[in-house]
């Protein structure tokens, strides 16, 4: 089942949360609204369910080739998990699980024994069939999220929606959860729409990434093009930690301190100003300076934890520059404070900002 969403705005009073928003979902691909708070995903994730209105004169919404922008949010066959769970406390597993299909019109409500048999299928398939008599006062959070995806798949949904699934849980249960959320979706194939603001849990997820800022999207694509080829600066900025430091281009060279590089996109000789967004990881590092220009900085703190050392300095300019580099390079050419080296970037993206010439 695809979902497309043709020119969609959502204002509240004077504020925009949706602004000519459109996007298109593939059947069975799993797709991940990733932004700041504020950026508009979860009105945009409300809006396919059928719980906001768009404004007057958005376009339509459709599920495969049917229009349910006025169809009711009961109408749409549409499976919500919400970040926190919604259970009902007085109910066992199996009969939260259940509670869709009990609640169904009296034509359409499985027999018992069918709604029995659905229920012990899904518990298997989210790996709780040995809880079903519990409350979910007994169970952790990691289980009671599971059951909330049960109980959403149960009516036998369209498409599924997650707001924020795993954002109530600490770190270790959200990775956990977050890849067994993966592996269900390899196996059932269901168009699912999940909003985060985690962008690692994204990347790990989602087919591809929705990234939204201010009410837009800024780009889609999988996690490595969003990654490695970003469209905008926001995006950019937003994945992952970067260095900033600020040049100009003219004709096809880009300028940044004493370093040159070839920017074919920009050939016109009137400079402009830009900046060149680096990751930490893309900086190699050298205590003695080759032939090749450099960005000359001072080791100012080394942290060793983690899979990666993470180096910040201060380059002769007094930018903080941020370095991260294996523990391999670390051991065979290890710095301390106050050590001077020399950085080289392996790879740059540049942004050219189109008010300022200089």
């Amino acid at each position: 089942m695809s979902i497309e969403a043709q020119d969609i705005s959502k204002t509240f009073g004077g504020f925009r949360a949706l602004d000519h928003v459109s996007l298109y979902v593939p059947p069975g691909e799993l797709v991940a609204l990733l932004g700041p708070s504020g950026s508009g995903k979860t009105t945009f994730l409300r809006i396919i369910a059928g719980l906001e209105v768009p404004d007057p004169g958005s376009g339509p919404i459709r599920f495969h080739d049917e229009n349910v922008a006025s169809t009711q949010v009961g109408q749409r066959r549409v499976g919500f998990v919400f970040q926190h769970y919604a259970l009902f406390r007085h109910m066992t597993v199996q009969e939260n699980v259940a509670f869709g299909l009990k609640v169904k019109p009296r034509n359409a409500r499985p027999e018992k024994e069918a709604i029995a048999d659905k229920v012990r299928q899904l518990l298997q398939l989210v790996q709780l069939e040995g809880l079903a008599n519990r409350y979910p006062s007994q169970l952790s959070g990691g289980q009671r999220q599971r059951v909330a995806l049960a109980r959403a798949l149960a009516v036998e949904p369209k498409i599924l929606l997650l707001d924020e699934p795993f954002g109530a849980l600490d770190a270790k249960v959200r990775q956990e959860l977050r890849r067994w959320l993966r592996r269900l979706h390899d196996e059932i194939h269901l168009t699912s729409v999940f909003v985060t603001h985690d962008q690692e849990e994204a990347v790990e997820v989602a087919d591809r990434l929705v990234i939204m800022n201010e009410g837009r999207i800024e780009q889609v694509g999988t996690p490595e093009e969003v990654f490695h080829r970003p469209a905008t600066e926001f995006v950019m900025n937003f994945l992952g930690d970067v260095n900033i430091f600020h040049g100009h281009v003219e004709s096809g060279k880009a300028h940044f301190g004493s370093l040159v590089f070839d920017y074919p996109e920009y050939p016109e000789p009137t400079p402009k100003r830009v900046r060149v967004f680096i990751r930490p990881h893309d900086l190699k590092i050298n205590v003695e300076q080759d032939d090749m220009p450099s960005i000359r900085a001072c080791v100012s703190r080394v942290n060793t934890a983690g899979p990666m050392v993470k180096l910040e300095l201060l380059s002769e300019t007094n930018d903080r520059i941020h370095v991260e580099i294996s523990h391999e390079s670390f051991q065979r050419e290890p710095v301390r404070e106050g050590t001077q080296v020399y950085l080289w970037p392996r790879d740059i993206r540049i942004f050219i900002d189109s008010s300022q010439v200089g």
